[in-house]
């Protein structure tokens, strides 16, 4: 790709609105068993570096179950915050909306919810003390798996620590066929009202309807993933018309076989049929693509326009959860730096 272009997209202020928190890297999957004495099918860092590979959906699921079973206390969550901005200043993402899943993750073994926002909030207020110029923001993510009443009492209790961390929405996602949105729709209606942006996994492994089903019960202020939309025209039309983000996460969807390979990949009709999108790395750790390295692909792939590649990064900051937080800071870098 032009060595230009891939300049713009390395040193440009990016945000990033699709970003799971819970899936560790191997070195800190690794530090976490060794603090916590948890014994696991590693013996060494190249032990959990390697452990990271895989080939099948059940293999991923493995992997991340494993490595979040690991987790266990304040110092860990707050390790976890630390981790998230030392890589957003490695990639110049100034604005994250990181996503935890509490319940399908930590509050079945037992981790008390305060123990997870104490930890986040600590993490939090050293990050910003060594940095400065990042944003992090927190969106909680209910299990679709769980009954709509546990992830209603779930939000009531989740409403008490709004002032401990920003928490800026309430999202959707593990299991997708099998539960759909509507399901939901009581908990996503409980949340609206305690003023929570509202977001979910859509659309990934379930077709098109998946995503009526959603738009039809839920009040969805934005789509995570929704990539199968391009298999129907008339709700093509209908997300242009009403302008609502999907999050695209590339990497992870062809690693998990919802696309064979890069080209394979439909940006190009969602972009054309006037679908506003952004891309993310959803699972880093697991995906071997980071945001940048997500961008890069796309472009590489494509052969996108730097009018093109510019539209995605500003999608990110005009779309996200905090009111187009850092635009101005991205678009100034853009005049300094490009002749549009």
């Amino acid at each position: 790709m032009d060595s230009n272009l891939k300049k713009i997209i390395t040193e440009c202020p990016k945000a990033e609105l699709h970003y799971h928190i819970d899936c560790i890297s191997p070195e800190l999957f690794w530090k976490f068993s060794q603090r916590n004495g948890i014994e696991l099918p590693i013996k060494t860092l190249r032990d959990a570096i390697d452990f990271y590979n895989f080939q099948t959906l059940d293999e991923f699921l493995t992997i991340m179950l494993t490595a979040i079973s690991s987790i266990q206390t304040e110092n860990d969550f707050s390790d976890m915050v630390m981790d998230c901005a030392n890589d957003m200043v490695t990639q110049n993402i100034i604005y994250r909306e990181v996503m935890f899943d509490y319940t399908a993750c930590y509050g079945h073994r037992g981790v008390s919810l305060n123990t997870v926002i104490n930890g986040f909030a600590e993490g939090l207020k050293l990050a910003k003390k060594r940095y400065e110029n990042i944003d992090i923001r927190f969106i909680a993510n209910l299990d679709r798996t769980a009954s709509v009443i546990d992830n209603c009492n779930y939000i009531n209790e989740l409403i008490k620590f709004r002032e401990e961390i920003p928490l800026i929405a309430v999202g959707m996602d593990m299991q997708e066929i099998g539960h759909p949105a509507h399901k939901q729709a009581d908990a996503f209606a409980l949340a609206k009202e305690y003023g929570f942006k509202l977001t979910g996994h859509v659309g990934e492994v379930v077709g098109p309807e998946g995503i009526w089903d959603a738009l039809q019960s839920i009040p969805l202020d934005r789509i995570d993933h929704g990539v199968r939309a391009v298999e129907d025209d008339e709700l093509l039309k209908l997300l242009a018309e009403k302008q609502i983000l999907l999050t695209l996460c590339p990497a992870s969807n062809i690693s998990l076989g919802v696309y064979s390979s890069w080209w394979e990949f439909p940006i190009k009709k969602l972009m054309n049929s006037k679908v506003k999108v952004c891309i993310n790395s959803d699972d880093p750790p697991c995906f071997h693509y980071d945001l940048t390295g997500n961008l890069i692909k796309i472009a590489e792939t494509f052969d996108l326009s730097t009018s093109e590649v510019i539209e995605l990064i500003r999608n990110s900051f005009i779309f996200n959860f905090a009111g187009n937080a850092h635009l101005s800071n991205v678009d100034a870098w853009l005049d300094k730096n490009i002749a549009i």
